[in-house]
């Protein structure tokens, strides 16, 4: 019965065993253990920059929205100033010109401007704000009507054709005025033709849908242009 069990229990009592680490308990694949362990400090490395990319990201944020209040709350104080308006604008612009508070101080600045008399200064101040906008801005269609309007009064006919232009190419909500503004400056400035054609793109744009109440008393005026110019 002895030669049935031959085995050393002494052997194996005191044979030491393998090392076994953190990587092994995970039963990881031989070769990816050893890769991991080749390049643990470029791993952490990238760890490490990507923790940093991220509480980077984390605290700009945060930054960026206590300084969009801040803005707001200092443009809230200059509107409701009942003097010193300009003033109050003028700090708002300078130190939070970035945000979209800043943006309105100066549009307000701009509206100062025109109330004042300074309609060229308006203009500038409103073209510089202009350039600086994207197309998607909910600001920038208010920002051209604006232009186009005071570059009008100011006789400046061409300059307000280019902004109505641009006001044209943001989609059929804005279309439609810009083409009516762009026949009467075409009509000012003696182009019957292209006077004609922006007030038949106008009245296109306006035609009365089924459903839709039919006075419209821009559309009657429209009309009535069109009639005199084309005798």
């Amino acid at each position: 019965m002895a030669d049935q069990n031959s085995i050393d229990r002494d052997t194996i009592k005191f044979q030491p065993l393998a090392p076994v680490g953190l990587l092994e308990q995970f039963n990881l694949p031989r070769k990816t253990i050893l890769f991991i362990r080749r390049n643990l400090w470029l791993i952490w490395l990238a760890l490490a920059t990507i923790l940093v990319a991220v509480l980077g990201t984390a605290g700009f944020s945060t930054w960026r929205e206590y300084r969009e209040e801040k803005a707001a709350a200092a443009l809230d104080g200059a509107l409701a100033a009942k003097q010193d308006n300009r003033k109050l604008l003028d700090q708002v612009v300078q130190d939070f010109g970035s945000t979209a508070s800043g943006r309105w101080a100066r549009i307000e600045l701009a509206f100062l401007d025109e109330k004042e008399g300074q309609r060229a200064q308006a203009i500038g101040r409103l073209t510089e704000i202009n350039a600086s906008l994207a197309a998607g801005t909910p600001l920038k269609p208010l920002v051209l009507t604006k232009l186009a309007g005071l570059c009008e009064n100011d006789k400046q006919f061409d300059k307000a054709v280019a902004f109505n232009t641009e006001l044209v190419a943001l989609g059929d909500n804005f279309a439609a005025t810009a083409y009516q503004a762009l026949g009467r400056l075409n009509e000012q400035m003696g182009k019957k033709d292209e006077a004609v054609a922006m007030y038949n793109k106008y009245m296109e744009l306006t035609v009365v849908q089924s459903g839709q109440p039919m006075a419209n008393p821009m559309r009657d005026m429209v009309q009535a242009r069109l009639n005199q110019l084309k005798k």
